[in-house]
């Protein structure tokens, strides 16, 4: 049951603990329903040391100090470089809840005011998902750093300034995303039996997704004998690729109960959770390996309410609901592909050469 403010006068003080206490938590729980990518990250993330930037070490070479010898055989000792540190940026993100000195007095007893303020932290909750959700994929131009900057082959234009944790592709080749597969009109022109200008994207891409996830995997695996944790796609790709197993009589085997207790539609796809995200932009699947990304945070701002305050040019009460934190990676190598020119509807047509 929710905490009652006792008296029959506004106490802001009492509003604050109650939203603190009852609100903030539900709140977050609810923005972490909202995305799959938002619930792994949010729900591992981590605080971070304070300071002006977020050092993350990542490696880009194997150790020389290393090898076989027999009996009093020399050994190398010389000290080797094998890791830099990248330096990532803090972003911040709030959301404002205001109460007017109107809705203040015509919500005059306190069981008014409570309802009035669940609707707006409601409200916050809604916009707080949506905004992270679009900058975690890169549709929102944020300082977050997106999964969709981490995947590119050259410096991302939106995070730190076009230097993922401050390290440039050019002077370092070895910081390059696992890949971006865009997939074109011309190459679906190429699926077998498909007829241009008569065969939906979707039926033809569905004849061949299992090649497309193929290559993704294969260049996320390559060399390291890593695998993607996570395949997020929105609900059409997902629906091409049961499509796909239902053509080939298999019967898809379920996602792992992680995903489904949280909420989230999914299957397996070479043993790893192939899962439904609502925020997924349209017709794109990312390859995440989360050994490599962390969410960090900043302990003073983890979704924190900073109470509510009287502006002095405004009648009207606000609290920030406020959080300072950052998607970093240390391995762009191995942490996220991007594949795009997907479907993105069951049946606009494979455009026929012009």
């Amino acid at each position: 049951m929710a905490k009652q403010i006792d008296d029959s006068a506004v106490d802001y003080s009492s509003l604050t603990a109650l939203t603190k206490e009852q609100y903030i938590p539900k709140l977050v729980d609810n923005i972490k329903k909202k995305s799959v990518v938002l619930s792994r990250m949010l729900g591992k993330s981590r605080p971070n040391a304070s300071g002006n930037q977020i050092v993350q070490p990542v490696e880009y070479a194997d150790s020389t100090a290393l090898g076989f010898y027999e009996k009093y055989g020399e050994l190398d000792v010389d000290p080797d470089e094998f890791a830099k540190s990248a330096k990532y940026d803090w972003t911040q993100a709030y959301a404002s809840v205001s109460i007017s000195g109107y809705e203040e007095r015509v919500n005059d007893n306190p069981e008014k005011l409570i309802d009035l303020l669940g609707a707006k932290m409601k409200n916050a909750e809604k916009s707080l998902a949506k905004k992270f959700s679009k900058a975690l994929y890169g549709v929102d131009d944020a300082k977050l750093v997106s999964l969709a900057d981490i995947a590119k082959q050259t410096d991302p234009s939106s995070a730190n300034g076009g230097a993922l944790g401050g390290l440039g592709v050019s002077a370092n080749a070895w910081w390059k995303g696992a890949f971006v597969d865009a997939h074109t009109d011309a190459t679906d022109r190429t699926i077998p039996g498909v007829t241009a200008g008569s065969t939906s994207k979707f039926d033809g891409q569905s004849t061949i997704i299992d090649e497309v996830f193929r290559a993704g995997w294969e260049k996320m695996s390559k060399d390291s004998g890593d695998k993607p944790s996570l395949i997020v796609v929105p609900q059409i790709v997902y629906d091409m690729y049961e499509q796909f197993l239902s053509d080939k009589k298999r019967t898809p085997s379920m996602a792992s109960g992680e995903v489904a207790d949280a909420g989230f539609i999914g299957m397996k796809y070479r043993g790893v959770d192939l899962v439904v995200d609502p925020s997924c932009p349209a017709g794109q699947a990312f390859f995440i390996n989360e050994e490599y990304l962390r969410m960090v945070h900043s302990r003073k701002a983890n979704f924190t309410f900073s109470g509510f305050k009287q502006p002095v040019k405004q009648d009207a009460k606000t609290g920030h609901i406020l959080w300072m934190g950052q998607l970093v990676c240390s391995n762009r190598a191995k942490a996220v592909g991007q594949i795009t020119g997907l479907a993105t509807d069951y049946d606009t047509v494979i455009p026929s050469a012009s």
